[in-house]
């Protein structure tokens, strides 16, 4: 088949990842076009779609049960799939690739482990990567995968955190491999506060910066590629809040300001900006709750006032109903999903636009093994897809 140049980048730039990335069998000529970095480019700028956010692909549904299997639940029928057990317990998800560990330990408690098997994955390739082991296995607790934006070449280029905690000191031991090295490098790192961290935090990677909630009071960023700051984790208080948190979300707008929404007991979802300083929200002190901003407030009442499909879903389960918030999207903070009785929608804040997400929803007796939900993103880099 001879088709012309521009009609076949044309074809290829509108075809899905996947798709695109099995297209380099088809010819060499396809894989040379495939491979360069102006099509690389190019491609990542046309899938970024509108609101510079990603298409949600599927809903991660973590059991806590440890012998039930993490499924990965698209919204289309077809399924994606599963995480073998074997590759242990979902952390976070970068740029198309997931994050796993698993843990042996000597006895009942995780202060006890002997061995910490981190694996790199691509769900729809289907393709994994299990990594050495870090050095410091025993006192690990916040860790983290940032798969880089890679036009350049098609490969895929990633970073594993594993961070080890001094009690009660604001410097911290942390081991960072690279995919390109293949190795684990040890570093010190340097809080801007004492902090007793929840055991094992995984983090939400935005703008390839890590982000945790560390304890009910701060939250800690970590940028590892800030020249100078790159031994520096930042801690920002939580904004004050009247009722106690359901759920909570983070967000980076286009201007890469961070933003925080929650919903509370009261079934309220509240959304906060954070102005930055200026040094960025790099300081040699910890940030304040008083420098948030309150931006949106959003009930349940008024939603189903707004939106009929709330108002029957709600109407529907009269004896049960719940406003949980799963996340905010990575590349516009005012996208936000939620669940409301077990159906699922988006919502945009700003131009209040609604529409409900449709996939596989676990039953009412799986709710009660407490599933969290975790949301999975279309890359825009053919490079997630080249995990060797």
């Amino acid at each position: 088949m001879n088709v012309h140049e521009d009609v076949l980048l044309e074809i290829l730039l509108r075809l899905p990842p996947k798709s695109v990335f099995r297209s380099r069998c088809v010819s060499k000529r396809w894989n040379q076009i495939i491979n360069d970095s102006f099509f690389l480019n190019s491609y990542a700028e046309r899938r970024k779609g509108p609101y510079d956010a990603g298409r949600l692909l599927a809903i991660i549904r973590c059991p806590n049960g440890i012998s039930s299997p993490i499924e990965i639940v698209p919204p289309l029928d077809n399924q994606i799939g599963t995480i073998p057990r074997e590759l242990g317990d979902f952390i976070c998800s970068s740029n198309g690739l997931i994050l796993c560990v698993r843990l042996s330990s000597n006895g009942h408690f995780f202060c006890c482990l002997n061995d910490v098997t981190y694996t790199v994955l691509n769900p729809l390739t289907k393709k994994w990567v299990s990594l050495p082991s870090p050095a410091n296995v025993n006192l690990g607790i916040l860790m983290g995968l940032v798969c880089e934006e890679n036009t350049a070449q098609l490969v895929a280029n990633y970073k594993v955190v594993h961070i080890c905690n001094s009690i009660w000191q604001n410097e911290l031991m942390i081991e960072t491999y690279s995919s390109k090295t293949g190795k684990w490098i040890e570093s010190k790192l340097f809080t801007t506060d004492y902090f007793r961290s929840r055991l094992f935090g995984a983090p939400l990677v935005l703008n390839g910066i890590f982000h945790w909630t560390v304890s009910d009071v701060f939250m800690a960023i970590y940028d590892p590629n800030d020249i100078g700051g790159e031994n520096h984790l930042q801690l920002i208080e939580m904004p004050h809040t009247e009722a106690r948190s359901y759920s909570t979300g983070f967000s980076r707008s286009s201007d890469g300001l961070l933003w925080y929404g929650e919903n509370n007991i009261r079934q309220i979802m509240k959304f906060w900006m954070l102005p930055k300083g200026e040094n960025g929200y790099r300081r040699s002190c910890t940030i304040p709750r008083q420098e948030w901003s309150l931006v949106h407030t959003v009930n349940l009442d008024s939603l189903c006032d707004n939106y009929s499909i709330i108002s029957h879903v709600r109407t529907c389960m009269q004896d049960y109903y719940d406003l949980y918030m799963i996340a905010l999207n990575p590349k516009n903070p005012l996208i936000v999903l939620f669940s409301i009785c077990g159906t699922t929608f988006v919502c945009n804040i700003e131009s209040k636009s609604m529409e409900p997400v449709q996939y596989h929803e676990p039953s009412t007796e799986d709710h009660i093994c407490f599933y969290n939900l975790y949301p999975y993103f279309e890359s825009p880099f053919l490079s997630s897809y080249a995990l060797q």
